[in-house]
């Protein structure tokens, strides 16, 4: 009866994605960020801030973010509006550096609860990473 061995692209797959959570889990601040906000999933970590903060009502407004973790393929920001079930007018251009990058022309008009939403693609999944603030 022959033998099954456990190893080569699998093996080395499992530990990468073991690796990467580590990676992910132990991500501190950008050295130049004097603030931000912390995001931690599965697979990515992301430290986030917008520019002007806090966020205005009605005006455009980035977000400037760093991940930790895998490499990035592509990196989606959106904005929802949960108790009213409706997003921006508006879609932000992402300009994405390696693990950092921009997102750009976002616009929450209304006052009320609005969640700013990370969907982060790469080669080791996909994740979706969550904030939520209050605009008065």
């Amino acid at each position: 009866m022959a033998r099954r061995r456990f190893g080569g692209p699998v093996l080395a797959a499992a530990l990468a994605l073991g690796l990467a959570a580590d990676r992910a889990n132990a991500c501190d601040a950008p050295r130049d960020w004097s603030s931000g906000a912390r995001l931690a999933g599965t697979l990515w970590t992301a430290w986030w801030r917008s520019e002007p903060a806090p966020i205005p009502v009605g005006e455009h407004f980035s977000i400037r973010f760093h991940l930790c973790g895998p490499p990035v393929g592509r990196v989606r920001v959106r904005g929802w509006m949960p108790d009213h079930r409706h997003g921006m007018n508006y879609r932000p251009t992402v300009t994405l550096n390696g693990l950092s990058g921009t997102a750009e022309g976002l616009l929450f008009h209304m006052p009320g609860r609005w969640r700013l939403i990370l969907d982060i693609r790469g080669a080791a999944g996909r994740e979706t990473l969550t904030a939520e603030t209050v605009l008065e």
